[in-house]
């Protein structure tokens, strides 16, 4: 039998690791066996190298190469989507993969070699992955993906899949970086975000990654002020309504949008001058009373966060006051 074939043969025996198998082969052909799962792992590190080598060389020639950069990336992407390993490998200590992507991003003007990088970096930060994010901020991720942001928002319409991919790696990269607000602002992306929002309303898969990463903007508290003026607070209650099963994802991630917004005192007074204090509870008392089996939980303390946030402020404290609210919230109390 050959080595592959006596490779998968082992594979297909569950016992063959175990004490007893162990027995039944000669300690020759346990190592022998042992050595050729080696080589199939540094085969494959050899190749993620490799591609990685190849993505460095075009880069050198200033991405002359538009096809070869697009199948470079394409084989990286589907390693990366396949192998824990070689995610590993690539954000590894001394490695420079992350540092070959990022510059591709950042020179490539191919529409699909950004998409195939853009997908190789949501592999790379997803869940369970914080290191790997912390890395790709420490090699400069942020600017490049605000650049990238502001560069596609010049081109209008701007492209779906594009816009979805880099705000859902922002909304992952921010919380890791402590000086995202102040890069997002100053790169202009505050304003695209919020715009492709306002545009999009009915578009729930593009908008969902753009309020995540209007929420991360937020915690910075002059970016907060800027959205409020250019009419956040008044989009986000465009979105939250009343219960239904529908879009509920989106509500949540709406109202800790909404919530991030009004601990900006500037933000809560606009909110109660709008009347949405009164508006608050009636969306929380609808929410409270067909929520019988108290599966949204989430969106009613999202809810009362926000009517929290604005009553940390004289006027809204008095507006809660004045639409009876300490009463609504207590007679639903009871109801519970």
């Amino acid at each position: 039998m050959g080595h592959s074939g006596q490779f998968r043969s082992v594979l297909a025996r569950g016992k063959y690791f175990s004490t007893v198998a162990y027995k039944e082969i000669s300690r020759m052909e346990y190592h022998q066996l042992w050595g050729h799962l080696h080589l199939y792992n540094v085969t494959n590190n050899s190749r993620i190298l490799s591609l990685l080598a190849q993505l460095e060389k075009i880069n050198a020639e200033c991405l002359a190469e538009v096809d070869t950069a697009r199948y470079v990336t394409s084989k990286i992407l589907h390693l990366a989507q396949s192998q824990e390993k070689i995610r590993k490998e690539m954000t590894a200590k001394g490695s420079t993969g992350i540092e070959v992507i990022l510059s591709t991003l950042e020179n490539t003007r191919d529409f699909q070699t950004i998409l195939n990088i853009l997908n190789i970096l949501i592999e790379l930060v997803a869940a369970g992955s914080s290191r790997r994010t912390s890395f790709l901020v420490s090699r400069g991720g942020t600017q490049i993906l605000l650049q990238l942001l502001v560069n596609a928002s010049k081109e209008p319409p701007p492209n779906e899949e594009l816009m979805v991919l880099l705000h859902s790696l922002l909304a992952k990269i921010g919380p890791k970086d402590r000086k995202f607000g102040v890069k997002a602002r100053i790169s202009g992306a505050l304003n695209i975000t919020l715009n492709i929002v306002k545009q999009n309303l009915q578009h729930q898969r593009l908008i969902l990654p753009c309020l995540q990463v209007l929420r991360v903007y937020s915690i910075n508290s002059v970016n907060a002020v800027s959205l409020g003026k250019n009419g956040v607070v008044e989009l986000i209650f465009k979105i939250i309504g009343p219960y239904s099963k529908k879009n509920t994802g989106l509500m949540k991630v709406a109202l800790d949008t909404l919530t991030a917004l009004l601990k900006s005192k500037t933000n809560a007074r606009r909110a109660v001058d709008r009347g949405y204090v009164q508006m608050l509870l009636t969306i929380y008392i609808d929410w409270h009373r067909h929520d019988s089996r108290h599966r949204h939980m989430l969106i009613r303390k999202g809810i009362l966060q926000s009517i929290k946030s604005i009553t940390n402020i004289k006027l809204g404290r008095k507006a809660f006051l004045d639409v009876d609210g300490m009463k609504i919230l207590y007679n639903t109390s009871q109801e519970v």
